[in-house]
């Protein structure tokens, strides 16, 4: 950024040196704005670039000047214009249909008696594993996956309250028009403001909400259009899913989780890792959601919930799908979780990573170390992926990839105490992204006749999950 002065509007006989007197750096007796020959000048090497000659200029003859980022933001957009409406997912029309969130696993723990999960609860078999007195397996680390999922709870709570709430007043709405405009005088944060900031630049737009959702603690941020495949036609409760009118796109942002903790799945650090990944994400979708809003627009924040986070992440470029049905992403593996806040904001979307998603694809053909390392054969070893289910339930047919049984991953969680993470800390993409694993990341993606070798060397180098707890204890440091 630099600021200039603007010669055919500054004229210091038309103003009184506002920009020289309020210059905090000439008031430190260091020359960085003068007057020569009636026009301001500006000494760049001494200036701070606080902008209180901006602020004060009379003349608006003071200007941020920013070419190189507007070039950038050019280059971005062209590059997004291809493949847009292109699926990364071959879908069969005959069969697939949107999923109702009722036949989620986790809903099933509450309704059907068939599941031989029915109303046991994921740490249920802490109880007998604690008193075994094994690395990883403490009451001490059990209470901290606690401690670690509390944010996620209470935010959780909140959104499902508010989500029953929207329901209830979206069917009221539908049978009466006074009725919904009711309720926009007295909820002004949910509908649409008479402001409804830089509307007419989606581009600059979409960089800010970005590089918001960055400060607020989201590693990895994509925006896709609402594709309505992957909504939920129910919540878990079975009611009717309602959502807003006018939402037009996803932002979907992925959380890294601690490598050293999910690597020692399935132990109870990593539990905690799971944990808090699911709080920072809740933590960063209410600070996004209240942004949005506060900037005029519609935002409804949702976890696992209302939509299927994976293919919206896919189509928002975040990565691609691997064996164990979870999204691989090019800097940390499947070592991620993922949350979205669906919008009405005027946003650029990203294109899916095409090259990327096909360079998964292959690579988990060849590769099958989630499957032999999941300790409730879960996972299938099928070479190629196919429209075969596992559960009849919990498996949404009509998609081309490898089905997991969510039956048994879930019922091995209830036995273990806590989730279990096996197939993301034994991925071979889960790496902590350095120049190495960058170069073999591009050699995965432009020589794939290599692929089979590579589940070799991370055995030889000792990748994978099932690490030591009291290691990874050691390395957090504690200083009086």
């Amino acid at each position: 950024m630099t600021v200039n002065v603007l010669a055919d509007k500054c004229e210091i006989s038309k103003c009184n040196s506002e920009c020289v007197e309020v210059c905090p750096q000439n008031k430190k007796g260091i020359s960085t704005i003068i007057i020569e020959q009636n026009k301001a000048q500006i000494f760049h090497k001494n200036c701070i670039e606080c902008l209180l000659c901006i602020q004060y200029c009379p003349l608006k003859a003071i200007e941020i000047q920013q070419s190189k980022e507007k070039k950038a933001r050019r280059k971005d957009k062209k590059k997004r214009k291809a493949k847009l409406n292109q699926s990364p997912f071959e879908i069969d029309e005959k069969i697939y249909q949107p999923m109702s969130e009722k036949k989620t696993i986790f809903a099933r723990v509450m309704w059907d008696e068939s599941f031989k999960g029915y109303q046991r609860g994921i740490f249920e078999g802490a109880k007998n594993k604690i008193p075994l007195n094994l690395d990883g397996y403490s009451e001490i680390e059990h209470a901290a996956i606690s401690g670690a999922w509390s944010i996620d709870s209470v935010i959780g709570m909140f959104e499902r309250e508010q989500l029953t709430k929207m329901n209830q007043e979206s069917r009221a709405a539908e049978n009466s028009r006074e009725k919904k405009e009711k309720k926009d005088l007295l909820n002004p944060e949910q509908s649409v403001k008479s402001k409804r900031l830089m509307e007419n630049n989606p581009s600059e737009l979409t960089t800010w909400v970005k590089k918001i959702a960055m400060v607020y603690g989201a590693d990895l941020v994509g925006i896709t259009p609402i594709n309505l495949k992957w909504i939920y036609t129910e919540d878990r409760k079975g009611d009717p899913l309602n959502l807003p009118e006018g939402l037009t796109h996803a932002i979907v942002f992925a959380v890294e989780m601690d490598i050293d903790a999910i690597n020692t799945a399935p132990k109870y650090p990593s539990g905690i890792a799971t944990g808090l990944g699911y709080s920072k994400m809740a933590f960063i979708r209410t600070l996004l959601t209240f942004f949005i809003r506060r900037m005029g627009y519609k935002a409804i924040p949702a976890g696992n919930n209302i939509a299927l986070s994976v293919p919206l992440a896919v189509e928002a470029g975040l990565g691609g799908y691997g064996r164990h049905g979870l999204l691989i992403t090019k800097k940390y593996g499947p070592r991620v979780r993922i949350a979205k806040v669906l919008t009405d904001m005027p946003l650029v979307p990203d294109k899916p990573d095409y090259k990327f998603i096909k360079a998964v694809e292959r690579f988990c053909k060849t590769c099958k170390t989630c499957a032999k390392k999941c300790p409730s054969n879960s996972i299938p070893f099928d070479k190629e992926p196919s429209f075969k289910i596992q559960s009849e339930v919990s498996n949404n047919p009509g998609i081309k990839k490898w089905y997991v049984n969510v039956e048994t991953c879930y019922m091995f969680w209830t036995e273990n105490g806590c989730d279990c993470s096996r197939c993301i800390s034994d991925c071979e993409y889960n790496h902590v992204y350095t120049l190495p694993h960058k170069i073999v990341n591009w050699i995965v993606m432009n020589l794939p006749f290599l692929n089979p070798i590579w589940p070799f060397i991370g055995k030889i180098l000792g990748y994978g999950g099932n690490k030591s707890a009291k290691k990874y204890w050691k390395k957090i440091k504690v200083y009086p």
